[in-house]
């Protein structure tokens, strides 16, 4: 379905009925408030995922103020595809040090230069994909910081329609933002410009670890999941796989594994039950059903080579003892 329409009390006005109409239907559950003084049809709100219900609350916040906000970190990274952990409570908004603001309900505010590293996405200002990936890898747990900056460098595997992004100074558009993006969007950051980025960065500590993040950082990884996983090997001692290594099955196809253990002769892959779930799995074009009969052969054509195989899952990673 598309962006439910959001409602004001001056679009009722403008109908020539009494604004408090909104509170009654809102108080009788055909409406539900999205925040103060903004509205949408209850029914059309319940149908939404979490993570289309965050971009309304966000679309809501930029309709009840003056001054169009610009979101960063946590919540321009949805827009942008960028590999967090869950969704957001709070929506980030930057704010600089002049003009001032107070953290105040569900909104964060940051302080940060809002004259550079901003873009458009549809009616929405956010910070650039540099400027967002710079300030999480700088906030977030290593592990965590790896996941964003692993994203930040990834090729788009399948590309298809996405978000849109726009010149901060071209006009608002009718595209809708998406905000439960399944790869990352937009062009691939470069390691050179988030080293080149991180020395403007106001403070050693800060500079330190997006340096340590930027240097492990890989745009091989396939998923948070498996850009977690590398951290996790890395702090048990293991050697380093090689991602994203190359088979070939005996029909000429490639088959590609998620970690490979030369040494050891040995195969891994992150969560390899979940990913049939994946809407971009194979181009988004394979029945589930299909995808598992698929994997199996492929592993077991693998296998066939001397391979050993195992994978793990995100408790068995979680647990450095299990893992």
């Amino acid at each position: 379905m598309g962006t439910p329409r959001l409602i004001l009390p001056s679009d009722v006005a403008l109908a020539g009925q009494d604004s408090r109409l909104l509170a009654k239907l809102c108080n009788s559950g055909r409406y539900f408030r999205v925040r103060r003084s903004v509205y949408a049809e209850a029914a059309e709100w319940h149908a939404l995922d979490e993570f289309s219900q965050y971009g309304l609350r966000a679309a809501a916040f930029t309709l009840a103020t003056k001054d169009p906000p610009i979101f960063c970190l946590s919540t321009a990274a949805l827009l942008w595809g960028l590999w967090i952990s869950g969704t957001p409570e709070k929506l980030h908004v930057l704010t600089d040090q002049a003009g001032g603001g107070r953290s105040r309900g569900d909104i964060t505010r940051h302080i940060g230069r809002s004259d550079c590293g901003v873009v458009r996405c549809g009616p929405l200002l956010l910070t650039d994909k540099l400027t967002t990936t710079l300030g999480l890898i700088t906030r977030l747990k290593f592990e965590q910081a790896v996941a964003v900056c692993d994203s930040s460098l990834q090729e788009r595997r399948y590309p298809k329609p996405g978000n849109v992004f726009l010149p901060v100074d071209a006009a608002a558009t009718q595209h809708d933002p998406v905000w439960n993006n399944d790869e990352p969007q937009g062009p691939p950051l470069l390691k050179s410009s988030l080293l080149d980025a991180a020395d403007s960065l106001p403070s050693k500590a800060a500079y330190n670890r997006a340096l340590a993040v930027v240097d492990f950082a890989s745009g091989l990884s396939g998923s948070a999941g498996e850009s977690i996983s590398r951290v996790r090997i890395a702090q048990l001692g293991f050697i380093a796989p090689e991602l994203q290594h190359c088979f070939t099955l005996r029909d000429g196809r490639d088959a590609f594994v998620d970690f490979w253990f030369a040494r050891q002769l040995k195969a891994g892959e992150f969560d390899g039950r979940a990913k049939y779930l994946r809407k971009d799995w194979a181009g988004g074009s394979c029945p589930i059903e299909q995808r598992v009969i698929e994997e199996k052969d492929r592993e077991d054509q693998i296998r066939a080579q001397g391979v050993g195989f195992f994978r793990w899952t995100w408790s068995e990673m979680i647990g450095p003892s299990r893992l």
